[in-house]
Order: C-alpha cells, then structure tokens, then sequence
C-alpha cells in the first residue's frame, strides 16, 4: 500500500505542479475540471445506494451546471459562477415537477444534487478564481503544501500521540492532539513557502493564513467521512493506487479553496 501510495505521488505531483506553475490557465482550469467531475462521481456513490440510483436527468444537470460554472471561474466571474447556480436550481425544480408523480423521493435527489453543486465545482472553482489573482499559482501551490502538511502531521501526531477522540461518530481514527499536529506542520510548512514565494507577508498572516486554511480543511476531510459513514463506504473510489478516490484525496482542498480566495483578494 505505502509503494503505491508513493508510486502515484511521484507520478503525479511533478505533473500538478508544472501545470500549476506553467500551465495556461484553460490546462489549470481543464485539471480542475476533470477533477470536478470525477469528485461529483464518486460523491453520487456516496450519497445514493445501489437499490436507490440517482436518476441520470439528476446526474446530467449536475454535471452541465457543473462545467458551466467551472468555465465561469475560467472566466474570472463570481457573478456568473452565482448565476449559473441559480439556474441549476431552477433546471432541478423542472426535474421535481416532471418526475415527481412517478417518484416522490425526487426532493431527496434534488437535495443531493444542490449539496453536491455547491460542495464540488463550485468550492473548487475558487482555486481557478485564486491563480487568476497577481502570483496566483504560488497561492494555490501555498495552499497545497499546507493542506498536505496538515494531513501528514495529523496523521503522524494522531498516530503516536493521540488519545482523545475529535469526532469519534464521524472518524473515529482522528483525535485532537492529531488535529493540532496537523495543525502545527501546516503553520510551520505555510510559513516557509510563504516567506519564500509570497512577497509582502508578514509573520502573523503568514501563520494565520496556514492555521486557518488548515482548519477549515480539516474540517472538509470530516464533513466526506461524514457522507461516508452514513452510506457505510469506506473510500469514495479507487481511482488512485493507494490513495482511494480523488474525492478522498480533495476533500480538505474543497473547503480549504475558498477560505484562501478570501484571504488573498480581503485579507492578505
């Protein structure tokens, strides 16, 4: 498992990374995606068992609107992006009313699905909306290393250390002195590419940023054990030798992306 695991990282970190920071920005906004629409996927998997598929007319406006609000992003426009939402709950309502006399658990697709547009594209869209910002790559390489971080040092703390139980009804594995460990390696790895490659930071935001991006990925990684959990699946795909589904390997990055869009354009 770890040979894979490090086999699949080998492989494709050097790929993101050059894509990142030298890639156009129609290859980053392709990547995001594709990533996207194998995440919302894998999220269907999750939410909906065997005995009760998601229609396709369910799938298929979830994945139009999807794309369409991720080539919004491309286009550097929040507005957009919040209007094709709008349509997106407007096109489900038709959906609700059309299949509604031959399946009235239809309001739960439409839940799912709007879960699933605003939890995917849109959360992820916020990485295209901060590589578009002045040494945007950098930003989101930043949030990358120190999402990363949070998840080793979690991992590595929570192992050896850890004794009290963060949220044992949703990932019993994971304790507070594994939450605080991540923490700590994202703020000090955040503040080491920070003072490197982000001109004009200081200290305190530096380790703001990395503390608080950190949090709220951490958070992200509970709220997909959470979906996990309750559909009893234990990996959101198989995609990624060693590392599960893409979902599993995002899930901190979704929520972390717009904390950080914040930061970057009202804060920093």
């Amino acid at each position: 498992m770890l040979l894979k695991r490090l086999l699949t990282a080998l492989i494709l970190i050097p790929l993101l990374i050059l894509i990142l920071l030298k890639g156009t920005t129609v290859a980053f906004t392709f990547l995001v995606l594709i990533i996207s629409l194998v995440s919302i996927t894998e999220y269907f998997r999750i939410i909906s068992p065997l005995s009760n598929p998601i229609p396709l007319k369910v799938k298929s406006v979830c994945y139009i609107f999807s794309i369409l609000i991720i080539m919004a992003a491309n286009k550097n426009s929040l507005a957009l992006m919040l209007l094709f939402l709008t349509f997106n709950l407007i096109a489900m309502s038709i959906v609700v009313v059309v299949k509604f006399k031959s399946d009235s658990s239809i309001l739960d697709y439409l839940l799912g699905e709007i879960q699933g547009v605003i939890y995917i594209p849109l959360f992820l869209s916020f990485l295209i909306l901060l590589r578009n910002t002045p040494n945007g790559g950098h930003f989101v390489l930043w949030l990358w290393i120190i999402i990363g971080a949070s998840d080793t040092g979690a991992y590595y703390v929570g192992s050896n250390f850890g004794k009290r139980p963060l949220a044992k009804h949703v990932s019993p594995k994971k304790t507070v002195e594994g939450s605080l460990g991540g923490l700590g390696a994202a703020a000090l790895s955040g503040l080491i590419y920070g003072s490197i490659f982000i001109d004009n930071l200081s200290f305190l935001m530096a380790i703001l940023f990395s503390v608080v991006t950190a949090a709220s990925g951490q958070i992200g990684d509970l709220f997909e054990s959470a979906l996990k959990r309750s559909s009893g699946i234990k990996d959101s795909g198989t995609i990624l030798p060693g590392h599960g589904g893409v979902l599993d390997r995002v899930d901190g990055l979704i929520f972390a992306a717009p904390v950080a869009y914040l930061f970057k354009v009202f804060i920093l």
